[in-house]
Parts: structure tokens; C-alpha cells; sequence
């Protein structure tokens, strides 16, 4: 396809693993965030700073958004110096943000009205895994825009899966999101197991990983949850929190039983009322440990927690 240039809108966790992983690629990547410190992050990684999501989509065909929301996301694209005001032909907006799937579909029908393309690419992996290009791509949108997506994308993806129509890729994320937040969940509860009853947590995450218990969970969070490291996160309890509302929210709609989700979510809000919102999402290890007695309380999150998203 020969994309050089790619416009990125949102320059948090995500964004800026995204970024970083494309300039190491070979792209010039041009940034947008409302936060000046993430811009000048973005220079400082050898990317091109703009002033707007206009001036995204003026330097790049293709805009790329990683955003906190679909509110956020429609702000980005139709509000005051958005995306809409600055594309040219040939324009494409890859929604990576985790959105509504409705929310999805209504981008794509407002936005073919300007002549621009849309797809939902929803990003499987936290941040560290997107940094490492680990992440899987579930693209939702047009089957001509596959081959474009996987050029833009393919940095950060060890697996790229066109998934469906507009609104499929963040079906396909909520699904994903909400078994692997019970798989996470699974194996905070079976490490303090283990360590009620006076085993090494080393010993036995090495042991789980071998065995037929196994889950992508146990590499994301095992290491951080034996280690008690909560700080510099790869993914925040906030975002979980957001997204487990969301699951919760399409569970309803669908009649589908969210018996696993709805009891964590509890454990989420015990989190998050503990002062942990910015912590690593591993932190409810230290929130089931306190339940298990064997808790020391809140975990000290010093400045390293508390950064944007």
C-alpha cells in the first residue's frame, strides 16, 4: 500500500506504544493529545507533534485513534478541529479506543458522509505487549481496507483477524476482555492459594504456566502479582473498571449471564476505592490478599502510578 506518514490521536499507554512501535517501523508519525506533556513525549520518541486531530488527517491519509472512549472518540473526529476538518481523498480512521459496538457502527455511517473510511480494530494486549508487537488486531469495517490496516498495524500485531462487519472488532474485544479479565482474576486467587499455604509464588507461577491451567494471564500479570510491582502500569484498574462496565452494559442489553464479571467487578470497586484506580490492573492480588488476611493494605503507588492514560 505504501503508507509513509500515520496520524495518531491519543498518545497515552496505548497511543504511545503504538507510536513507537510504527517510528521504530520506519513511519513518520504524527501525534495529537490534549495533554502537552504527551506531545512532547511524542517528539522525544522522534515523532512529528500536531496541534489538532485536523492536522492529523491534513499529514496522514490514515488516523489512527487511541482514545479513552467513543464520547472522546466522536469529539476527536466531529467536534471543533477535528478529523473531519483537515482529511483529503483516500481518507481512513482506524478506532482502536475501546467503544460501544453501536457507538462503532454510528462513526462509520457519519463518517462515510464526509468521504472517509472507517474500521474498529480493536487491540488485544496491554500496553507492554503492544510495546513488544504482541498485540492481536480484530478488524471490524470493509474487507478493501484489510491490507491497509494490517500495514499501519502490523508493528504492534503478532496476529491481525478481520473479524466482521463495522462494530464486530469491538464485539470481538468485549468478549476477549471479559475472559481474560476472569483468567486474571484465576490467577490471583490460585497464587494466594499457594501462599496461604506456605508455598513459593515463584515456584508455583512456573508451575501453572506448565501445566494445563495454563492462560496468557499468567505472562501479562503473574510476575507484577508475585512481586507486588503495581506501579509503571501495563494496564490500569481504571480501564479495566471502564471496560467491565461495558461488558456489564452489553450483557444486559443480550440477556447473556455475567455471573464471573459482575463479582469481580466488585473486587474491581474495592480497588478503586482503596485509592488503586491508577495502579496496575494486577493490584487486586493486594485486594484478595486482604480478604485472605495476609494483606498489608493499599499498596504505596507513589508518582510512577499516577500518570495519564
Amino acid at each position: 500500500m505504501g503508507v509513509k506518514d500515520v496520524g495518531l490521536v491519543g498518545l497515552g499507554l496505548m497511543g504511545s506504544a503504538i507510536t513507537t512501535r510504527q517510528l521504530a517501523s520506519g513511519y513518520a508519525v504524527h501525534g495529537f493529545d490534549v495533554l502537552a506533556d504527551a506531545r512532547d513525549d511524542h517528539v522525544k520518541r522522534g515523532g512529528e507533534p500536531a496541534a489538532s486531530p485536523a492536522e492529523v488527517a491534513t499529514r496522514s491519509r490514515v488516523v489512527v485513534l487511541s482514545l479513552p472512549n467513543g464520547q472522546v472518540s466522536h469529539e476527536a473526529c466531529f467536534g471543533p478541529g477535528g478529523v473531519v476538518e483537515g482529511v483529503g481523498e483516500d481518507a481512513l480512521v482506524i478506532e482502536t479506543s475501546t467503544v460501544r459496538p453501536d457507538e462503532a457502527e454510528a462513526m462509520a455511517a457519519e463518517l462515510a458522509k464526509h468521504g472517509v473510511r472507517y474500521s474498529d480494530t480493536a487491540l488485544s494486549g496491554h500496553s507492554e505487549m503492544v510495546g513488544r508487537g504482541e498485540a492481536l488486531g480484530m478488524i471490524g469495517g470493509a474487507e478493501g481496507d484489510v491490507d491497509v490496516i494490517r500495514e499501519v498495524l502490523g508493528p504492534v500485531c503478532r496476529e491481525m483477524m478481520h473479524v466482521g462487519a463495522h462494530g464486530d472488532g469491538m464485539r470481538a474485544k468485549i468478549v476477549v476482555n471479559e475472559v481474560l479479565s476472569i483468567n486474571r482474576f484465576a490467577v490471583a486467587e490460585g497464587l494466594i492459594l499457594a501462599e496461604k499455604m506456605g508455598m513459593g509464588l515463584d515456584r508455583m507461577l512456573a508451575v501453572l504456566q506448565a501445566s494445563a491451567a495454563y492462560s496468557k494471564a499468567m505472562d501479562m500479570w503473574g510476575q507484577r502479582m508475585v512481586d507486588h510491582r503495581y506501579t509503571d502500569p501495563a494496564s490500569r484498574v481504571n480501564s479495566h473498571d471502564k471496560d467491565a462496565q461495558l461488558t456489564l452494559q452489553i450483557g444486559r442489553q443480550h440477556g447473556a449471564p455475567q455471573l464471573l464479571t459482575s463479582q469481580i467487578n466488585q473486587v474491581v470497586q474495592m480497588a478503586i476505592a482503596n485509592g488503586m484506580s491508577e495502579a496496575d490492573n494486577s493490584c487486586v492480588m493486594e485486594v484478595l490478599r486482604s480478604l485472605a488476611g495476609i494483606g498489608t493494605g493499599p499498596p504505596d503507588m507513589g508518582e510512577s502510578g499516577a500518570s495519564s492514560s
